[in-house]
C-alpha cells in the first residue's frame, strides 16, 4: 500500500490538513489516538448530480415554469430532452437553467436542496485516498498501518 497520503497528513503543520474535517493530531497523541482520529476525517467529495428531467421538472414552481416565455419553454424542453441531465456545478446546463428561473426564489431553492446532496458529499479521508474504510465517513487504517508508514 502506498503511505504517502499519510505520511503527508501525519507530518502536516496544519491539522487537521488543508480540506479535512475533524480532530488534530496533536504531538501529545498516542499512535492509537491519531489512527482513531485519521479514520473520523472526512473531506468534501462533490459528485455529478445527473438527474432525471422529472426531478427537476418536480423542483420547479407552477406558476414560475408558466411564465417561461415560448423561446424559454423550447430551450428548457432542449435542455431536459435526454434520459439523464447534469446539473453539476459548473456545468453549462444548471447555469442556463438557473437563468431561465432567475428571481424566481422559491424555484431556485427547490432545485439548490435537489442538488445538495450531490454538492455537498462527504466520504472519509481514508476513501478519498484509498485506504480502508469501513463507511462513507469512517476510516479502517490501524496502527500497523502507521508502523508500515514509518510514521512509529
Amino acid at each position: 500500500m502506498d503511505y504517502t497520503a499519510l505520511i503527508a497528513a501525519w507530518n502536516n503543520p496544519t491539522q487537521p490538513p488543508p480540506g479535512v474535517t475533524g480532530n488534530p493530531l496533536l504531538s501529545t497523541d498516542t499512535t492509537q489516538q491519531k489512527i482513531n482520529k485519521v479514520n473520523r476525517w472526512t473531506v468534501a467529495t462533490p459528485q455529478q448530480a445527473l438527474l432525471v428531467p422529472y426531478k427537476i421538472l418536480n423542483s420547479i414552481v407552477d406558476v414560475d415554469l408558466a411564465a417561461l416565455t415560448p423561446a424559454q419553454v423550447s430551450q428548457f424542453t432542449l435542455l431536459l430532452s435526454g434520459a439523464h441531465a447534469d446539473l453539476s456545478p459548473g456545468t453549462p446546463l444548471r447555469s442556463t437553467i438557473q437563468g431561465l428561473f432567475a428571481g424566481k426564489t422559491q424555484t431556485i431553492q427547490q432545485l439548490r436542496d435537489l442538488v445538495a446532496p450531490y454538492d455537498n458529499a462527504i466520504s472519509s479521508w481514508c476513501q478519498a485516498n484509498e485506504y480502508p474504510y469501513v463507511s462513507p465517513t469512517a476510516g479502517n487504517l490501524s496502527v500497523s498501518d502507521a508502523q508500515n508508514a514509518g510514521l512509529v
